[in-house]
């Protein structure tokens, strides 16, 4: 009984780590490195990357987005727990809103890499490297913020006052030591439209050996 409930769980796990059909590339695809693309290289390969964007500029037949490059999770999602080491652009073909994509939003991007671009921080220059997409995925951003239940909940009409812990609808002798204790949250970001985009195909050509995002 106990086997299979762990080959359940597995199977369970293994599903939610799957990478998102948005962000998903031929099999052995030898994905760009975002380190290497700002030294110039790479230009041609398929590469996957994400972070936060910063930023999103409509332009005569494409849309910009300005990301904050951090690596991705097994399931595709950005991860926050280490430090950025830059920017980069990415351009999607034709109009997106930037209602749909608002700052602080995590994205993943899946296209070829293009040549750096040059391009301003406040008042420092700044070499971007580029992603021509193809497709992309949102996530609202989230926060964990603490919260406290209402203390007359079920210990209302307690004995030995109001506060003491003790005390379950009358029965002095119920005591939950965790029940006044910080209870933790996760908040979401509000829901934006999803954006009216149309994936598309990516290139075969560098699908030589088989690979992982550096």
């Amino acid at each position: 009984m106990w086997r299979n409930l762990s080959l359940a769980l597995v199977v369970l796990l293994a599903g939610c780590a799957s990478m998102p059909d948005e962000l998903k590339v031929p099999e052995g695809t030898n994905l760009a490195a975002y380190n290497l693309a700002r030294e110039g290289q790479e230009v041609g390969k398929t590469a996957r990357w994400g972070g936060v964007v910063t930023g999103v500029t409509n332009l005569k037949d494409k849309t910009r987005i300005e990301v904050m490059f951090t690596s991705l999770t097994n399931s595709g999602r950005p991860s926050l727990d280490n430090p950025s080491p830059g920017r980069f652009y990415a351009y999607v073909d034709g109009f997106v809103d930037p209602v749909s994509i608002p700052k602080g939003y995590r994205v993943a991007l899946v296209g070829t890499v293009g040549k750096a671009e040059k391009g301003q921080v406040g008042d420092f220059s700044y070499t971007y490297p580029v992603l021509n997409v193809s497709n992309f995925k949102l996530w609202a951003p989230q926060q964990q913020v603490d919260y406290y239940p209402d203390r007359w909940g079920p210990y209302w009409g307690s004995p030995f006052g109001y506060g003491y812990g003790y005390g379950y609808w009358g029965d002095p002798f119920f005591y939950h030591p965790y029940y006044y204790g910080p209870q933790r949250a996760r908040v979401t970001g509000p829901k934006v439209p999803k954006p009216d985009y149309t994936p598309k195909p990516l290139p075969r050509g560098n699908n030589n050996q088989p690979g992982k995002q550096k």
